[in-house]
């Protein structure tokens, strides 16, 4: 073999030493050491997706630029990108959670007779009520999310939701009446914030085709910072509607680059509802 050769050789092979032994990225963390989640963050639509975002396809239109005011599945997926409002079930290119789980719900009979009859103009997003965990979660706006050493506060752009989340394994005090986004009670496993949420009205929609809730209904949320991605994982239950648990796929929240948390205004773009949403 000639010396080029050697040369070449030696060097893919310190490469490939050298990048197996590479250390995984750090994640930023707290003044505490947690794993800082603080800033904005998306699931999807036009400002995760930077610079390309307006690019207008052969032979199609752009996207729409503005965040506009429409509400549930037709004001979702205009206003921030096409992502849509799926929710948590419609995560980007993630696997589905390790397990036995169901990545789908397992509805009783008449449950899953009922959201298949239940159309889009039945969406309780459609009239400007909030979706609810987890689907607000996966909707194609940015959120932001505040972190201090006892509790974390999230705000959602869209339908204006926001949610207090104590991380010392306690309830927030004060009345606790059922909920669209229910009660939050956190705490740390490791590098994973762990959210339980009950109490909520039996009003919103769960992920997929779950177009059936009850106040039975239950969601584990599990928040993990991979490298500068944040994946968002929950478990449902709901005794009520379903057979047993199940965990849609994950979301992978990523930073979107130049943009904030903006108005959302449901209502101003609801005008003739019944004839634009079917």
């Amino acid at each position: 073999m000639s010396k080029f050769m050697n040369a070449v050789v030696l060097t893919i092979f310190a490469s490939s030493v050298l990048f197996a032994q590479a250390p995984a990225a750090a994640i930023k963390r707290t003044a505490d050491g947690k794993p800082d989640f603080s800033g904005i963050w998306q699931g999807g639509g036009i400002s995760a997706s930077g610079t390309t975002a307006n690019i207008v396809p052969a032979g199609g239109a752009a996207a729409p630029a503005g965040r506009g005011g429409g509400a549930g599945a037709a004001g979702a997926a205009g206003a921030r990108g096409a992502a849509g409002a799926a929710g948590a079930a419609g995560a980007r290119g993630a696997t589905a959670q390790p397990g036995a789980l169901p990545t789908q719900p397992p509805m009783q009979p008449w449950a899953a007779e009922k959201s298949q009859k239940m159309k889009n103009i039945d969406d309780p997003t459609v009239h400007c009520l909030m979706p609810g965990v987890p689907r607000v979660v996966g909707m194609p706006f940015p959120l932001e999310i505040i972190q201090t050493p006892n509790k974390i506060v999230i705000l959602y752009e869209a339908f204006r939701t926001f949610r207090v989340i104590p991380t010392d394994g306690k309830k927030v005090g004060g009345e606790a009446a059922p909920s669209f986004n229910g009660d939050s009670v956190g705490h740390w496993e490791g590098d994973t914030l762990v959210v339980d949420v009950t109490n909520f009205n039996g009003k919103i929609w769960g992920p997929g085709n779950m177009k059936v809730t009850s106040d039975k209904y239950h969601v584990v949320e599990r928040y993990t910072l991979v490298g500068d991605t944040l994946e968002y994982r929950v478990v449902i239950e709901d005794p009520g509607v379903l057979t047993g648990p199940f965990s849609p796929n994950p979301t992978i929240l990523r930073r979107p680059p130049e943009t904030r948390i903006m108005e959302y205004e449901c209502i101003e773009n609801n005008i003739n509802l019944s004839s634009i949403v079917q």
